[in-house]
């Protein structure tokens, strides 16, 4: 496994809806510092879905390229790490990635909003790409440091805690109707390493689905 593009992205100014500020489509770099909150030099518009310690770098699996045929380079699709070798199918919250010195935990699946289908000019991008599971991941960063492009990934699975595969979850919380998706989301909301805005939305869909049953007795 390995890190194929590190982009890092500055903030444009788009005529969607209007206008819209956005740093979805990010540049590759050959080399980037990364911090608590994020690379070094990268720029997030949106600070309520993007950025944060629990958001402070999204991975994306190159492969997702070719599924979505996207034929643009990587970082056109927002992600700061283009990962070759693993895919969301195999990652699970709270698992890790050790990138020479630095060391990311995966928070929560990434949430893919309007802007897909805006920047690509597509009308069926963001409903392939969230119906699929494959949409990346976020992750917090337990130790900062230097990330060059093609450095070895090296991936620790959690072993404190149930597995909650990414694809998984992201489904779960998207149909959020069998019984299948509710075990899923209730078991998401007592796992630690879950995000604080994914634990929130999560909670607020069990609630709202707990207040129905009890509507319809």
């Amino acid at each position: 496994m390995k890190v194929l593009s590190l982009n890092i992205g500055q903030a444009r100014t788009y005529d969607w809806r209007g206008e819209t500020a956005s740093a979805i489509h990010k540049q590759s770099v050959a080399t980037a510092e990364l911090t608590e909150t994020g690379f070094v030099g990268d720029t997030q518009c949106d600070l309520k879905n993007h950025g944060g310690l629990d958001k402070a770098v999204m991975v994306l699996p190159a492969q997702n390229y070719a599924l979505f045929n996207v034929q643009d380079p990587f970082g056109y699709l927002g992600e700061n790490i283009t990962l070759e070798g693993l895919d969301e199918t195999q990652v699970c919250v709270g698992d890790r990635l050790q990138i020479g010195e630095v060391i990311l935990e995966v928070s929560q699946p990434r949430s893919p909003c309007w802007k897909l289908d805006a920047l690509t000019g597509r009308k069926d991008l963001l409903k392939i790409y969230a119906e699929s599971g494959r949409v990346g991941f976020y992750c917090r960063v337990i130790q900062t440091g230097v990330i060059q492009q093609n450095d070895e990934i090296i991936h620790f699975p959690n072993q404190k805690q149930s597995c909650l595969v990414i694809s998984e979850l992201f489904l779960a919380k998207y149909h959020s109707k069998s019984g299948r998706d509710i075990q899923l989301l209730n078991q998401a909301i007592q796992h630690p390493a879950l995000s604080t805005a994914w634990r929130e939305e999560l909670q607020k869909i069990l609630t709202r689905l707990q207040r129905s049953c009890d509507y319809l007795g």
